[in-house]
């Protein structure tokens, strides 16, 4: 069983970083929606948990960046070159959505003044209380609007892509051509 990736298949750290994030990602996606319909009271240690996840699958994120970065990405057998192109379109665009979720949420609760924290220091986003005021943007409170709203329609977005991207990989199992099973079996 390899550690890294090889052209046959993802290695062990690739695909214990797809499962570790699919569960997280999933999982912060029920919660927030969940959430929402919740009343104040009830929100405040939720939202505390849901904040430093989005953090940690931020700083997850970026480790596996830097793990993708010193691997290869598995060869597609047999695939035509348009759905090698609209895979390899889908996981960058994950990509952007495992970054944009959690920043959006982090702008929206610094800019409201609820800072996740963690052993009571305040997490605050870099700049935020530095950031000028532009043509459409002259307040934290709009700032922080700007973000939730952001942060909701990204995570209608993320649920409806993740959506089309398990029923991709059912019907690649379905079909059994191999590129379903990289992710769940060790082909390396």
């Amino acid at each position: 069983m390899n550690l890294k990736n090889t052209q046959y298949g993802y290695g062990l750290v690739s695909r214990v970083f797809h499962l570790l994030m699919a569960l997280m990602i999933i999982g912060q996606l029920a919660v927030g929606f969940w959430m929402v319909g919740l009343l104040p009271k009830e929100k405040a240690d939720i939202y505390a948990s849901h904040k430093l996840g989005g953090l940690l699958i931020l700083s997850l994120v970026v480790l596996r960046l830097v793990w993708r970065s010193m691997n290869q990405l598995p060869d597609l057998p047999n695939t035509p070159v348009w759905q090698i192109w609209a895979a390899r379109s889908l996981q960058r665009f994950f990509y952007v959505m495992m970054f944009a979720m959690p920043i959006t949420g982090w702008i929206m609760s610094s800019a409201a003044g609820y800072h996740p924290s963690v052993a009571d220091v305040s997490l605050v986003f870099p700049f935020i209380d530095r950031l000028s005021c532009t043509m459409m943007e002259c307040s934290m409170k709009g700032l922080g609007l700007n973000a939730k709203l952001a942060h909701m329609y990204f995570g209608v977005l993320f649920a409806v892509l993740i959506s089309i991207h398990t029923l991709i990989a059912l019907y690649h199992a379905y079909l059994k051509d191999g590129i379903a099973a990289r992710i769940f079996v060790d082909r390396t």
